[in-house]
């Protein structure tokens, strides 16, 4: 029997400029999640992690530098 409203199969696509945006760079360690449109007007370096806001200060990207590690902390926190 057919269910109108199954669980099918799982969509990969994804809108243009629907946020959050992540791009992941493995061979440089590093991972950008951009979180909102916007022109960055300030960034700061706060534990590994650049925050890089608007003129407003609204963070509108985070990017994450040494990825690797930040997976190790996480599974050994897990």
């Amino acid at each position: 029997m057919a269910h109108p409203h199954g669980h099918g199969k799982f969509s990969s696509k994804k809108k243009l400029g629907s946020k959050p945006e992540i791009f992941m760079d493995r061979d440089n360690d590093f991972a950008s999640i951009k979180i909102a449109s916007g022109i960055e007007a300030k960034s700061y370096l706060k534990d590994g992690f650049v925050f890089s806001e608007d003129a407003k200060g609204r963070i509108i990207e985070i990017q994450i530098l040494n990825l690797s590690l930040l997976s190790r902390t996480l599974k050994k926190a897990a």
